[in-house]
């Protein structure tokens, strides 16, 4: 009988594990969409969209850094794929 409570004791903890995990990682990306969708928003009249007052913009431009510099780097690259590939690549 210990046998069996131990095993099922077992498998709870290794389901708990793997819920956490799989918690951990919606929480990662549900934060990366959000930052995509703020950028979206803080950055859309460059694409049509109704921009946000510039006020809250440069306010926001601090927390905007990383994004900022992924959307410059993303520009560089796009009129030559080629190189894009190299970079992914780490060829000299």
């Amino acid at each position: 009988m210990r046998k069996i409570i131990q095993k099922i004791k077992g498998e709870i903890q290794t389901l708990d594990e793997y819920l956490r995990s799989k918690a951990t990682d919606t929480l990662e990306w549900e934060t990366l969409e959000l930052e995509h969708i703020f950028s979206l928003l803080t950055f859309g009249y460059w694409v049509g969209l109704p921009a946000p007052p510039i006020g809250i913009s440069l306010e926001l431009m601090p927390v905007m850094e990383k994004e900022i510099v992924n959307m410059i780097q993303r520009v560089d690259l796009a009129a030559a794929p080629l190189s894009e590939l190299f970079s992914y690549l780490d060829i000299d």
